[in-house]
């Protein structure tokens, strides 16, 4: 099932068309939208549909950076009342965490993660659309806006210690370069950014507890009337831990809080299951790490769950017909 969002996701983007003498209605309507989205921010569209289109105009262009510009054409952290909680956390680490908290309002097509790595920490980002659908530019973008929302409690001249994405780089890099301020690298394990624990940690100068209560009291409610908000979180929990090797139920309900037999009963009156959640994400995320050509198939199967590379073999083999490197020859993008 497609994700629904927000069309406040498009900010930025009749600017940068602007720049590049595009015509963003013309846009619009060959991927099945209209000008109405780029007015009503709290228009909900399709996940995909905002992926094609920002590769669309990324296309008709030329900029291979039209995800990152959008970024930097829109102002930091411009997420309705999310914003604000996030902007007046007492430290960049807190309002993270308040986004991983209220990630169901932030995007519902964003997966997130905060991820302790020594000095550093990754903030992870994992798109939950179909891993056929092309998503660069979305990808790009999202990461993009993580820098910008960290520029906002830090100051406008920070960078993360670097930036990485899954995905090939592209043939020019002056404009990721100028953006993002620090070592880019591609073909990546993940999408998302390294920062410093002294970075995270620091105070935020704007940290205000009566704003943040405030807005707490308004999102809170908002968040537990999202569409169907055990299913999303069950969902982008699993997208984040499968490469863990811990997309288990007892796991994820850890996640969110819940025991395992209240998590199965919930899941049980959406009419799914945990195994059948667990099998529509492995479906995607495996086409989409045999797209990068970075990992071999034993290391496919691993991060999609299968000890043992012959088993993923028979299961890919009896969900897509082929073996997985018949369809890396056939697919996989060069």
């Amino acid at each position: 099932m497609d994700t629904l969002v927000r069309t406040v996701t498009l900010n930025g983007f009749l600017s940068v068309c602007n720049m590049h003498g595009l015509r963003a209605h013309e846009l619009l309507r060959i991927v099945g939208l209209d000008a109405g989205s780029l007015v009503d921010a709290e228009r909900h569209v399709s996940a995909e549909t905002l992926c094609r289109l920002l590769e669309l105009a990324g296309e008709e262009s030329g900029c291979s950076a039209f995800g990152v510009q959008m970024a930097e054409a829109r102002q930091s952290l411009d997420f309705g009342i999310l914003g604000n909680l996030m902007r007046h956390k007492p430290s960049l680490r807190e309002m993270w965490q308040s986004a991983i908290h209220y990630r169901q309002l932030l995007n519902a097509a964003l997966a997130l993660s905060l991820e302790p790595a020594g000095d550093f920490s990754i903030l992870r980002f994992e798109m939950l659309v179909n891993s056929q659908v092309p998503q660069k530019q979305a990808c790009e973008l999202v990461v993009a806006v993580g820098v910008r929302a960290c520029q906002a409690v830090l100051g406008d001249g920070w960078s993360p210690h670097s930036v990485s994405f899954m995905h090939a780089a592209p043939s020019e890099l002056y404009l990721h370069k100028k953006f993002f301020g620090c070592p880019l690298s591609f073909n990546s394990e993940f999408n998302g950014l390294l920062l410093r624990n002294s970075d995270l940690n620091a105070p935020n100068p704007a940290a205000d507890p009566e704003l943040v209560r405030y807005a707490e009291s308004v999102a809170m409610p908002l968040r537990a009337s999202g569409e169907n908000p055990v299913l999303q979180e069950v969902r982008k929990n699993i997208y984040l831990l499968m490469p863990l090797e811990q997309a288990k139920i007892e796991r994820v309900a850890e996640q969110m809080h819940l025991s395992t037999r209240t998590l199965q009963r919930h899941l049980d009156q959406s009419g799914t299951s945990f195994s059948e959640l667990l099998e529509n994400v492995r479906k995607n995320l495996v086409l989409r790490y045999l797209n990068n050509q970075r990992y071999s198939i034993g290391q496919v199967a691993s991060l999609t769950g299968y000890t043992r590379q012959a088993s993923f073999t028979r299961w890919f083999q009896l969900n897509f017909g082929m073996s997985p490197r018949q369809w890396r020859q056939q697919n996989a993008a060069h």
